[in-house]
C-alpha cells in the first residue's frame, strides 16, 4: 500500500506560513469587511468584537484574555503539538487583529451584502487554511476540535452552532437586521472553512460488479496501489454467484479506475459514493 507523504512534517516552514497566511486573510476578512459593517465574527473573535463596540477595548487584547480558559482544556483532551501551534496562532492573530483594527478605512466596500459574504469567506478561508495546517486560531476552534475528536461532530457544524450564540448576542445588543446579516456571513464562513479544510482530501468507495473481478482487481492492486477487497454475492434474478469488487479511493483517482474497469469489462457496473472519513494507510487521516 502506498504511504501518505506529509508536506507539513517534511517542511515545517511551509506549516508555519500556511498558518500565518490564514492568520492573515482571517484578520483582513475580519477588520477590513466585517467590523466596518458592524458585523460580528465568528467564534471568541466575535465575543471579542461585541466588547469592542461596547468598551472601545482593543480586539486584539480581548480576544487573548478570552482564549487563555479554552486553552487550558486544549492542553488537557487534545494533542500537544496541535495547541502549542494553536498558541502561536491564537498569539500571533491576536497581534494581527490588533494591528489590523482600522484596516476597514483603506476598503473601499460600503454594501453590507458584500461586506457580509466578502468577510464571511475570507474569514472562513483563512481558518480553512490554518486546519489545514493541523493547527487552529484558539479559540471555539479549540472546541469544536475537542468535540470532533471525541464525539465526531463535525467542526464547520460546532463552529455554526456557537456562531448562532453570537448572533443572539448580537441581536440582544444591536438590532435584529445586523445579527441577521451576521449570520449570513456565518453560514458562508462555515462553508468555506469546510471546503478549505478538506480539499483535495476527498475519497470515494466504490462497488464493482463484473464477469471479470480477478484481472480488475490485480490491476487496481498493481497500477494504482490499493487494497481491494472481495466481497461473495448471489445475483437475486440470475442466482449466479458473483465476486463483488469493494475499495476506496482518492477523488482525483476516479477516472484512473473507471479506465481500469471499463478495459476489462465494458459492461462492468460500477457505484461511487462519498465517505466523510477514513482512516489507515494509503489515507491521510483528519485529525479535526
Amino acid at each position: 500500500m502506498s504511504q501518505v507523504r506529509d508536506q507539513f512534517k517534511e517542511h515545517p516552514s511551509l506549516r508555519i506560513l500556511t498558518m500565518i497566511l490564514g492568520l492573515f486573510i482571517s484578520a483582513v476578512g475580519v477588520n477590513g469587511f466585517l467590523r466596518q459593517a458592524h458585523l460580528l465574527s465568528g467564534g471568541v473573535t466575535g465575543f471579542a468584537t461585541a466588547i469592542n463596540y461596547l468598551t472601545g477595548l482593543n480586539v486584539g487584547f480581548v480576544t487573548f484574555l478570552i482564549n487563555i480558559p479554552i486553552f487550558v482544556l486544549g492542553f488537557i483532551y487534545l494533542k500537544k503539538d496541535f495547541c502549542l501551534f494553536s498558541m502561536f496562532n491564537m498569539i500571533i492573530y491576536s497581534l494581527i487583529l490588533g494591528l489590523t483594527q482600522n484596516m476597514g478605512k483603506i476598503i473601499p466596500v460600503h454594501d453590507i451584502l458584500l461586506q457580509t459574504v466578502f468577510g464571511g469567506f475570507l474569514n472562513g478561508l483563512g481558518i480553512g487554511l490554518i486546519f489545514r495546517a493541523k493547527a487552529s486560531a484558539g479559540g471555539t476552534d479549540i472546541i469544536s476540535a475537542i468535540l470532533k475528536m471525541k464525539r465526531n461532530i463535525e467542526v464547520k457544524n460546532t463552529s455554526l452552532a456557537f456562531n448562532i450564540v453570537v448572533v443572539l448576542v448580537g441581536c440582544l445588543f444591536f438590532n435584529m437586521t445586523l445579527g441577521l446579516y451576521t449570520l449570513i456571513g456565518f453560514y458562508v464562513s462555515s462553508m468555506a472553512l469546510g471546503f478549505i479544510k478538506d480539499a483535495m482530501n476527498y475519497q470515494r468507495s466504490l462497488i464493482i460488479i463484473s464477469d471479470h473481478p480477478e484481472v480488475i482487481a490485480d490491476d487496481i492492486i498493481k497500477e494504482m496501489i490499493r487494497g481491494v477487497t472481495y466481497i461473495h454475492a448471489t445475483g437475486a434474478y440470475t442466482g449466479q454467484e458473483k465476486k463483488i469488487i469493494y475499495t476506496t479511493i482518492s477523488y482525483d483517482e476516479i477516472p484512473e479506475i473507471k479506465e481500469i474497469v471499463f478495459r476489462h469489462d465494458p459492461n462492468a457496473f460500477i457505484t461511487i459514493n462519498e465517505i466523510n472519513e477514513v482512516r489507515g494507510r494509503g489515507f491521510k487521516s483528519k485529525d479535526i
